[in-house]
């Protein structure tokens, strides 16, 4: 069966196959967060998967490169600093390579999602 799911992180609906019920854990297939279900009935809703935030944003970034076919250099950790950086600072997962801390720049970033990696061979 097919559940049309809206994701709080990135924004985006995407579509689950498959049964789900409340309580269950869900990857958002456009940026690789974790979502719990909390209703199924009348309509689907989910919110980001409770958990630390470090272990949070590095399934997160895992799980996305992942589903791209991303293999991280050498740099991996210095973002995931950045990243809990602007998790202590403002709250959510702001990009570490952007200025503006806006909703487009949550981890992975919308230009990200939209495969600028692929286009450029990094991200900025």
């Amino acid at each position: 069966m097919k559940h049309k799911i809206f994701c709080e992180v990135c924004r985006v609906s995407f579509i689950h196959r498959g049964e789900l019920k409340a309580g269950a854990a869900v990857i958002c297939t456009v940026c690789g967060a974790r979502l719990e279900v909390l209703e199924v009935e009348p309509e689907i809703k989910a919110r980001r998967f409770p958990q630390e935030p470090e272990q949070e944003i590095r399934e997160r970034v895992d799980t996305f490169a992942r589903l791209r076919g991303y293999i991280f250099n050498a740099e991996k950790e210095n973002i995931i600093e950045g990243l809990m950086d602007k998790y202590k600072k403002f709250g959510d997962f702001y990009c570490p390579c952007r200025f503006d801390n806006i909703p487009e720049n949550i981890c992975p970033c919308l230009e990200t999602r939209m495969n600028q990696v692929k286009k450029e061979g990094q991200c900025l």
